[in-house]
């Protein structure tokens, strides 16, 4: 049995994530914003048939650093060793909005808090059977243009006059690349460290805000249209590369970037040694760990 830890579960590919680890016998520590919403995971696994007795469910706000803080003592006080850890939540293209921990909130959610608990874990990851972090980035991630320190401070605390929501995306997700990358080469002898495109998936990271459920009603049709074209995927197929990499036993490329369960060509920026390093100190000094 693999111990499995897994944000943002409660939806999309992450449901669809924990719903096949449990179903393989694993213990799963799945993340989720609130209370409604662990009700409503186990309401819908218990629709589908899975068994929730392996499944532990913590309320965690990745737009707070304390919130994801008191959520790594949880874990180093319930378990010994981490086997798995898939980083499926994320934030889209929101309004402009800076998190109380001063940052622009793509940027915490998507990277910041995410590199905070990978960092926090290491113990207890290096302690796993054949640990693996699989983070799940985004094509976007392959456009994205900053490599130096003053780059880095730019986005993360982006005035919002400046605010692009889609370059905060993309760069959020590219930083999500570098950090695996670079966790690959400090650590990849006792852990394996991917990232992951899962594809242009239909989850609800398109129908959040005001008239998200209006604009889910109204673009199914759209939806599946995109699945007979091969143009947008569902959420079980874009879970399918980080359940590949979670549990196969191929050969994995660590510090690799993947995409229908098969190596993919990086962003560039990743092979910048230098700018790794320092994006990993400047991360390691904003979340407090130096």
């Amino acid at each position: 049995m693999n111990i499995c830890v897994v944000t943002g579960a409660n939806s999309g590919m992450g449901m669809v994530t924990i719903q096949e680890l449990l179903e393989r016998g694993d213990r799963v520590i799945a993340t989720v914003r609130s209370q409604k919403k662990a009700t409503l995971l186990i309401q819908l696994l218990r629709e589908h048939a899975v068994s929730d007795a392996n499944l532990e469910v913590e309320i965690v706000q990745l737009d707070q650093l304390d919130s994801v803080r008191r959520f790594a003592d949880v874990l180093f006080d319930r378990v010994g060793r981490i086997d798995r850890l898939i980083l499926n939540a994320g934030i889209m293209v929101p309004p402009y909005h800076v998190t109380k921990d001063g940052f622009e909130s793509q940027f915490q959610v998507n990277y910041l808090s995410h590199f905070y608990l990978i960092e926090r874990l290491l113990p207890l990851i290096e302690q796993g059977h054949d640990p693996r972090v699989i983070s799940i980035s985004s094509l976007a991630g392959e456009g994205g243009m900053i490599r130096t320190d003053l780059e880095l401070e730019a986005i993360a605390h982006v005035q919002k006059e400046q605010y692009n929501p889609m370059k905060s995306y993309r760069e959020s997700k590219l930083l999500q690349m570098v950090h695996m990358r670079e966790l690959a080469e400090q650590y990849g002898s006792r852990a394996t460290f991917v990232s992951v495109h899962p594809g242009i998936v239909n989850t609800d990271l398109f129908y959040r805000g005001k008239y998200g459920k209006v604009l889910k009603t109204v673009l199914k049709p759209i939806a599946q249209v995109g699945y007979w074209t091969g143009k947008l995927y569902t959420p079980e197929y874009g879970a399918k590369t980080a359940l590949y990499l979670a549990t196969t036993d191929d050969l994995i490329d660590n510090g690799g970037y993947y995409a229908d369960s098969a190596p993919r060509l990086s962003n560039p920026v990743v092979e910048d040694e230098g700018y790794r390093q320092q994006a990993r100190a400047l991360s390691k000094r904003w979340v407090g760990l130096v």
